[in-house]
């Protein structure tokens, strides 16, 4: 298969190939995904032949192609990557306290038995509550109560 491509189009695409990688496995260490990091460093061995030897560098001791500094700072990939840094922090504390709040009043027993649509119904007021709170007060009001090695 071939498939033609425009230089802004590929710019485009090792953007995408960079945030696809970086999301699966930024948080990894032993266990990345291979099949990733082998396409993306297959389509970032084309970047001579395209005329953007800027974009990349390769290194022979790791024998891997790297964006360059400037080419992830001129694309942008930086601050998509903190916006959903920022927008899934907030989303998953409000979700995860809102959880916790829940089995606490119904019980984790009941919680699980619960249809989908009663769990959200009941789950919701606690979603609103914290939604608004970090709206407002960001982590302004977040305390810990409770708990080993905090520090005053």
């Amino acid at each position: 298969m071939k498939i033609n491509i425009t230089k802004k189009q590929y710019k485009t695409l090792i953007k995408l190939l960079h945030l696809g990688t970086w999301m699966a496995n930024a948080h990894r260490t032993d266990d990345r995904i291979e099949e990733f990091d082998e396409l993306e460093q297959y389509i970032l061995s084309f970047c001579k032949d395209l005329g953007m030897d800027d974009s990349v560098e390769y290194d022979e001791d790791l024998k891997m192609f790297f964006l360059t500094g400037e080419f992830i700072d001129e694309s942008g990939v930086e601050e998509l990557i903190d916006e959903y840094d920022n927008d899934t922090f907030w989303d998953e504390l409000m979700y995860r306290m809102a959880e916790r709040d829940l089995i606490e009043k119904y019980g984790e027993d009941t919680v699980r038995k619960m249809e989908l649509e009663e769990r959200i119904n009941k789950e919701q007021p606690f979603l609103d509550a914290y939604g608004k709170e970090f709206e407002e007060n960001g982590l302004s009001n977040l305390r810990l109560i409770k708990g080993p090695n905090i520090i005053h």
